[in-house]
């Protein structure tokens, strides 16, 4: 059992000093000191929630003045009633106040509490009723604390403001490969809420699939290493972006790598835009049909894998008869319709992997990939010349005109083996088939 003393004497565990017996015992002077050496405000109440022991952190952090422990030991309703009447007790009815802390205190029930004193100190309040009847309360200044976690949420809150204003998609991902920290940016774009994201696992959020590609380059970050890399994302609608994402390891003293940062941007567009550049690049822009550029380049792979497979292509040049006089009569509009349906109609006699190329005003090229024999290619030629003389149709001058192709013809590896013989050997070959007029001719024939 506890024994207490008067107000300001120490409390001594066990037997009294003058008591028989060799149980030894704390002197009052020596728990006093203990108990003013204490950083925090301590105050211990009897059963009768009168003050039987205090220290002097209790009277400095509370303010309370001498005189009102003068007349002896005060209750706890006078001493919350003292700092209720100073308002110490926050706002309301200092009476009600002052009723309901005796209440809680005369029930001995366990007690947490903050309270902001007038001169701005905040105070944490606990309280502990004692096995034997009474009750101990330690009240801590927390204001530096309280300032400290006031800052951190200002902080946190800038932080915030930037991250969600960023045009980047940022999360925080720790070891454990939980996502700690989104931005705004990275919920919206996925449809998600914070809920969904924070302190959820990335294998959740993400889902299975796109987790297994994803986890060997936080692998590698997690090994202390920057990693770059893009990521193609479908959502349920079948529409599809493409992420450019960066994985920066956040790094400890020791070493340490507790997490790291994924900040990803939407390149869509940019992708789309890169590919229409190289498309117009490669491309026609009024047939669409691959440029005298990308032709060359699709010619010297046509060679590359003959050498490979020893196998043969033919190279076809062609140049459409008749087109002059139709461009000159009826204008540039008409020309360019009439470009747009002979090219249609050429890359409709070929298959899907052979290349139809214009390399000119009205000239086209061919390349007939993996071809049998001359035969199988005369029958194309034959197929393109009889598509180019049916009758074109031209809808803004609501009139037909007829032209009709030459066509000249170069075999790999048969009439040359390198690139420009073949197109000389080709050009030359077209040259003598439009003599003849709307046909085909083979070089050296």
């Amino acid at each position: 059992m506890v024994e207490t003393t008067a107000m300001g004497d120490a409390i001594t565990p066990g037997r009294h000093a003058d008591d028989s017996g060799s149980t030894p015992h704390v002197s009052r002077a020596i728990l006093q000191a203990f108990l003013d050496y204490l950083p925090s405000g301590v105050s211990m109440l009897d059963a009768d929630l009168m003050l039987v022991a205090y220290n002097t952190q209790f009277k400095q952090v509370l303010e309370f003045p001498d005189e009102l422990f003068a007349s002896g030991p005060p209750s706890l309703a006078r001493l919350i009633g003292f700092n209720a009447r100073r308002g110490d007790y926050g706002p309301g009815d200092p009476d009600a106040i002052t009723v309901a802390a005796v209440e809680r205190a005369r029930k001995m029930e366990p007690h947490v509490f903050e309270r902001t004193r007038p001169n701005g100190t905040v105070l944490e309040v606990r309280g502990t009723p004692l096995p034997g009847g009474g009750f101990v309360s330690i009240y801590t200044d927390i204001t530096e604390r309280k300032q400290t976690e006031k800052a951190l949420r200002a902080s946190e809150a800038e932080l915030r403001l930037l991250t969600d204003n960023v045009p980047a998609m940022i999360l925080y991902v720790d070891r454990g490969m939980n996502c700690m920290f989104a931005n705004k940016r990275y919920a919206d774009f996925f449809g998600l809420v914070m809920t969904d994201i924070v302190g959820k696992p990335l294998r959740e959020i993400v889902g299975e699939t796109a987790y297994q590609d994803l986890q060997i380059h936080f692998d590698r970050a997690f090994e202390g290493h920057s990693v770059a890399y893009q990521r193609n994302v479908k959502f349920a609608n079948g529409e599809q972006r493409c992420l450019d994402v960066k994985l920066v390891p956040r790094t400890e003293e020791q070493g340490r790598i507790p997490g790291c940062y994924s900040m990803a941007i939407d390149i869509t567009e940019q992708k789309l835009a890169a590919e229409r550049i190289q498309h117009l690049a490669h491309h026609d822009s009024l047939t669409g049909l691959p440029n005298r550029m990308l032709f060359n380049d699709r010619l010297g792979q046509a060679i590359s894998l003959g050498k490979r497979d020893s196998s043969r292509f033919a190279l076809l040049y062609l140049d459409l008869d008749k087109f002059k006089p139709v461009n000159d009569t009826l204008g540039h509009d008409a020309g360019d319709e009439l470009l747009k349906s002979a090219a249609a109609r050429i890359r409709e006699q070929v298959r899907e992997s052979d290349t139809v190329a214009r390399v000119g005003g009205d000239e086209f090229t061919v390349i007939l990939r993996d071809i049998p024999n001359r035969e199988s290619v005369a029958a194309v030629a034959e197929k393109i010349i009889a598509a180019l003389s049916t009758p074109f149709r031209l809808e803004r001058q609501k009139q037909s005109v007829r032209i009709g192709t030459s066509v000249g013809i170069a075999v790999y590896p048969d009439d040359a083996p390198d690139h420009e013989t073949l197109i000389k050997l080709a050009d030359a070959s077209m040259y003598k088939a439009k003599v003849r007029g709307s046909c085909f001719h083979f070089f050296g024939t």
